[in-house]
Order: structure tokens, then C-alpha cells, then sequence
């Protein structure tokens, strides 16, 4: 159980320039131990919006029992026009009743290249409540947000206005490995998946 609780943490979050993904549990990777995540994920924007593609890695570090740092890196395409980005930012475990942990999920993300074509920081804060059903699996939903800081208007790597979403997702441990999957629904839908490995 505590593996799948690594394992889930991790792919939480990694800062993106506009993804609405969340992946992530409630539970944290615990002190001192640290993980690795792969993602990929399409945005779907709709109203005729070209689609994109975030693919990122994020390293994440359990600085204590109740709290994760996170730190990525990534790419967002869109109509074969690519930005690259950096993140930071956590996850805090904020309570667990029986078996349903709560957490707050909170990253920042800035462009590396076409500056213009994005806020200045894009941050994509969570409230996660997962559950286990069993050893190996754990479900988790929440409320997910997406908001714009500074030049809100510019291009199309980010919203022009905050984003709220609802992630619906899983995550499957085999061993110190994790696989991902996830949906979201609302202003954004997007869905995507990960591989973790807990160290």
C-alpha cells in the first residue's frame, strides 16, 4: 500500500504551461524518499481550438510525512509550434478519514521559449481526495484549476482566464512502479497517463 501511495503521488503534478492533468493521490511519497514521473497528456480546449500535447518529467522529493516537492520540466505542443517550460511547486496532505486522504496540490509553471505566447506564470492548483481498493490500486477525484498570472490574453500556450476542471483517475503499483490514467471534465477536458518509479 505505502509503494501505491508513492507511486500515485508522484505523477501528480509537474507544472505545465496549460494542461489541466493532475495525477496525483492524496497520500505523499513520505520523508526522505524521492520519485521519478513520465506523462504525456492531450488538452482538448474545444470551440475550435487546436488541441496540445504535454509531455513532461517531474522529480519529486518527500521533504516530510505530510508534504512533497515537486519539480518538472516539459514541452507543449500545439500545430507543430513547441514551448518548453519549467515547474516547482507540492503537495500537502491535508487529512485522512478511514480510508479517504485529502490533499492540496499546488504548482507554478513559466515558459522557457515564446514567451510571448503565454502569461507569465501559470498556476494549477488541486484539492485530491483519493481511496484504495485494495493493495495495488487507488482511485482519486477532486477539483482541479488553472490560472493565468500576468498577460492573461497572450497566445495559445495558456488560458486567458481561470479554468476549472473535475479529474477522475488511477493509479495501478507493480512493485516501486506505478502506471497512471486519468480524465478531466469541465471549462477543459484533457486526459493522459503516466509510469512512476519510487526510489
Amino acid at each position: 500500500m505505502k509503494a501505491l501511495a508513492i507511486a500515485a503521488l508522484l505523477c501528480l503534478s509537474a507544472p505545465r504551461t496549460l494542461d489541466a492533468q493532475v495525477l496525483t493521490i492524496g497520500e505523499t511519497i513520505g520523508k526522505g524518499k524521492s520519485g521519478f514521473l513520465l506523462s504525456d497528456n492531450v488538452l482538448v480546449p474545444g470551440d475550435g481550438i487546436p488541441n496540445l500535447n504535454i509531455a513532461y518529467a517531474l522529480w519529486a522529493k518527500g521533504l516530510s510525512e505530510r508534504f512533497d516537492l515537486y519539480l518538472s520540466a516539459g514541452e507543449t505542443t500545439t500545430e507543430g509550434t513547441r514551448q518548453g517550460w519549467l515547474g516547482g511547486g507540492g503537495d500537502l496532505r491535508l487529512v485522512r478519514v478511514k480510508k479517504v486522504t485529502l490533499s492540496l496540490y499546488s504548482v507554478a509553471s513559466v515558459a522557457l521559449n515564446r514567451r510571448d505566447e503565454a502569461c507569465q506564470v501559470l498556476l494549477n492548483p488541486a484539492l485530491v481526495a483519493s481511496v484504495p481498493l485494495g493493495t495495488k490500486l487507488v482511485v482519486y477525484s477532486g477539483l482541479n484549476g488553472l490560472v493565468p498570472i500576468g498577460d492573461r490574453a497572450r497566445g495559445i500556450f495558456t488560458p486567458p482566464s481561470v479554468k476549472a476542471n473535475v479529474p477522475i483517475g488511477a493509479t495501478y503499483a507493480i512493485g516501486p512502479w506505478g502506471l497512471w490514467g486519468e480524465g478531466d471534465f469541465g471549462n477543459l477536458n484533457a486526459f493522459g497517463f503516466g509510469l512512476t518509479r519510487i526510489f
